[in-house]
């Protein structure tokens, strides 16, 4: 008795890949990231090319094949404080679907979420700062003070600005 295997709809004898079953801590997202993908009669993905003046199908025998040949990409439109901002995010190994927190390829590959990143990064540490410095904090705590270090820091970024 044959069984399916958990990524395909073909029984293991029939399957060309030979895929395992995912083990259940690990998430399988699939989605389409080229518009036009040429199947055989299986519907296993192929390329086509020319061998001998005759198109035959091939097909990618490793992970860096199947980025090479599909060059996977996706249009993204990511929203801020200014409004929309288009960006195509491209991917050429698998690493690249990567986020680790904001340090992965994804957010490396991307400059808007980059950017995103960074100005993150310096609000932590602007509130670690904050909070380590106690004048600070009750400077902050008071209105009035609040308004002062406002204002002086408004007239610390006109001078820098006006220097350039």
């Amino acid at each position: 008795m044959s069984k399916e295997n958990y990524l395909s709809k073909f029984e293991e004898e029939d399957s060309a890949a030979g895929i395992e079953g995912l083990s259940q801590n690990k998430i399988l997202y699939a989605d389409q990231f080229t518009p036009e993908v040429t199947y055989d009669n299986k519907g296993l993905a192929m390329e086509e090319v020319e061998i001998d003046g005759q198109k035959r199908g091939v097909y990618p025998r490793s992970m860096k094949d199947v980025y090479a040949y599909y060059k996977p990409s996706m249009e993204m439109d990511f929203v801020n404080d200014e409004g929309t901002v288009k960006e195509t995010l491209y991917f050429k190994e698998t690493k690249d679907f990567d986020i680790n927190n904001g340090k992965g390829n994804l957010v490396n590959n991307s400059p808007f979420l980059s950017d995103l990143r960074s100005k993150r990064e310096n609000c932590v540490s602007m509130q670690k700062q904050i909070e380590k410095n106690a004048r600070l904090r009750d400077i902050l705590k008071d209105p009035e003070g609040k308004k002062e270090l406002k204002d002086l820091l408004e007239s610390i970024l006109e001078e820098l600005n006006g220097a350039k």
